[in-house]
């Protein structure tokens, strides 16, 4: 650690940085690579803090502040005067304690992430599509309303991709250098496969289907599924709710990439929020629920959207009608 950094550190402790000396200090803390040093330097928050705030409350060595029920003695009306100086003064050494904190549990993540200014973002519009060649050689085919970010060239013993909305990705082996999608706390992690991720933000859980090797797929750490050929797992973006394995055909994988869209047990509400982003157009329900109502479908998206919701008003014994440029599903 510098000794610039020593010095700013001292005169925040003091209270005599400058708005410009504090902001110095956070970005040359958030840039400091040697965790002892920042360990040593939250060791000094935390003792200044236990200095400073009133003896009924603490903050603990991650930064965080913590109330403690009170030992019931005899009163003492003194300690019930607050300085307006140390209130302020505590509140900013949290502050700076919860930063050290932040800064340290990103140096010692083990996942090799790139910094936000050598990303590169790619993304759909509805009714859009995008083929993509990374620098690894691993293909990404993105479907509609999608967006996936990375890194201009790949370098450590990771490769790290973030994904919203879905995408089929062809990845290129590497024995030594696993292939992490990161979708929310959903992770997707190859070495070289073929396979579909659907990650939108408006849908019950992250589907993942294996076309061609192997894909293991975890949730907040733990392992929720090891996939082969022709199977796919459902993970709940609720908590409590378990993954749920299921078969595909293997040829039915991602066609969407040649326009052909398949449901399979899907709930009209998802079905229907699909069909509005391949299509870029309103549908609605009059009644909300059929919304619930869980059906198969395929359709083809050269044949139209009419033809889609056609197939799905048969399955439904419903109909629809266009009206002031949007469609609507009614009972019959």
């Amino acid at each position: 650690m510098t000794n610039r950094t020593e010095i700013l550190f001292q005169k925040f402790l003091d209270g005599t940085c400058t708005q410009q000396e504090f902001n110095e200090l956070m970005d040359l803390l958030q840039n400091n690579q040697q965790e002892e040093s920042v360990r040593a330097m939250l060791q000094k928050v935390y003792k200044q803090v236990e200095q400073t705030l009133p003896s009924h409350t603490w903050v603990d060595a991650t930064g965080s502040l913590l109330p403690e029920q009170p030992v019931q003695t005899e009163p003492e009306p003194k300690r019930l005067v607050r300085s307006p100086f140390r209130l302020a003064a505590a509140a900013a050494i949290l502050l700076v304690a919860s930063l050290l904190t932040w800064a340290l549990l990103k140096q010692s993540d083990n996942v090799q992430t790139t910094h936000l200014a050598q990303t590169v973002t790619k993304s759909t519009e509805k009714k859009e599509q995008k083929h993509l060649v990374l620098s690894d050689g691993t293909q990404v085919w993105l479907n509609a309303a999608s967006e996936l970010t990375y890194p201009p060239s790949f370098d450590g013993a990771t490769r790290v991709v973030y994904l919203k909305g879905e995408a089929y990705f062809d990845v290129k082996h590497a024995e030594k250098i696993p292939f992490l999608i990161y979708t929310g706390n959903v992770v997707t992690k190859v070495l070289g496969t073929a396979f579909n991720i659907r990650a939108y933000p408006d849908q019950h859980d992250v589907r993942v289907e294996v076309k061609r090797g192997k894909v293991q797929v975890s949730k907040a750490n733990k392992v929720m599924a090891t996939l082969t050929p022709g199977q796919a797992v459902m993970v709940p973006s609720v908590a409590k709710e378990e993954a749920e394995l299921k078969q595909v055909k293997e040829d039915e994988v991602a066609e969407w990439k040649a326009g052909k869209l398949h449901y399979r047990d899907q709930s009209l509400k998802e079905i229907l929020l699909d069909l509005e982003r391949h299509f870029s157009t309103k549908i609605e329900v009059e009644d909300e629920a059929l919304l619930n109502e869980s059906l198969s479908s395929t359709c083809d998206k050269n044949s139209g959207l009419e033809n889609a919701l056609d197939n799905i008003c048969l399955s439904l014994g419903a109909a629809f009608e266009k009206k002031n440029g949007k469609y609507i599903i009614k009972q019959k």
